[in-house]
């Protein structure tokens, strides 16, 4: 049994999203640059393959913000009619590192 919980442990942990959220981080990040360090949602969903799925994009701007690299700014209206949510308000961010 030590040997079995050793190498569970040992075992290469794998995120078969890691692309994704990679791509999604780097749109965000050239979002920021190219605006000035704002950042528009409805830019980056744009620019995103759509089988990047919509949970995981709300993720990385989570995780974003918790890292401190994001900051909510304010709210635009999305234009989202393919994912159901254009009319509806969301947030905007800041880019906060130097």
């Amino acid at each position: 049994m030590t040997a079995q919980l050793a190498f569970t442990i040992d075992a290469p942990r794998t995120d078969p999203t890691a692309d994704a959220k990679s791509l999604v981080r780097a749109l965000i990040k050239a979002d920021a640059y190219a605006h000035g360090g704002a950042v528009s949602s409805n830019r980056v969903r744009r620019a995103l393959d759509r089988r990047v799925p919509p949970k995981l994009v709300g993720q990385v701007y989570s995780a974003m913000r918790r890292e401190g690299l994001l900051e909510k700014c304010g709210h635009e209206v999305s234009d989202d009619r393919e994912g159901g949510n254009a009319g509806r308000l969301i947030p905007t961010y800041r880019w906060r590192t130097a």
